[in-house]
């Protein structure tokens, strides 16, 4: 459903989530050896978020990247529109164009009515998870299996 790219920039984002809670910046090289993603071009899908100013970068022997913006406040939603673009949401399956529901005029994909509905479930369920929850939960099982 969504890109290879975008994927990566869903993971290397919550990688980053998780390791810079204790404020530390996190190092692409160590990230992509980590994640199993080409370093080039991890490097390349997080300037994008360097550039919308999700993430900020700095260069150097304690350098990396950590979060601009608030994790509670970047959601999932967020990472696809800016990697991947609207399509997830609003183009049925088998279709090529967007297939609208509010657009009643409209022809209708075969599968329109069903696969609405899913899609408008998929939107409300990235629209509502964030990077800091995510990352918040993550600790939280981590010191559960810690514990054990």
């Amino acid at each position: 459903m969504v890109s290879m790219t975008c994927k990566y920039a869903l993971r290397s984002i919550i990688y980053i989530g998780i390791k810079t809670a204790s404020g530390t910046k996190v190092n692409v090289r160590q990230m992509a050896s980590e994640l199993e993603i080409p370093m080039q071009f991890l490097s390349k899908i997080l300037q994008v978020f360097v550039r919308k100013g999700i993430l900020s970068s700095l260069r150097g022997p304690h350098g990396g990247f950590s979060f601009n913006k608030d994790p509670f406040e970047v959601t999932l939603f967020d990472i696809i529109i800016i990697i991947d673009g609207r399509e997830l949401f609003d183009n049925c399956i088998i279709g090529a164009r967007p297939c609208y529901c509010k657009d009643n005029s409209s022809k209708k994909c075969t599968v329109h009515e069903q696969y609405s509905k899913v899609r408008s479930e998929v939107e409300q369920f990235f629209t509502s998870e964030t990077i800091g929850s995510i990352a918040a939960n993550y600790e939280k099982q981590e010191k559960l299996f810690l514990s054990l």
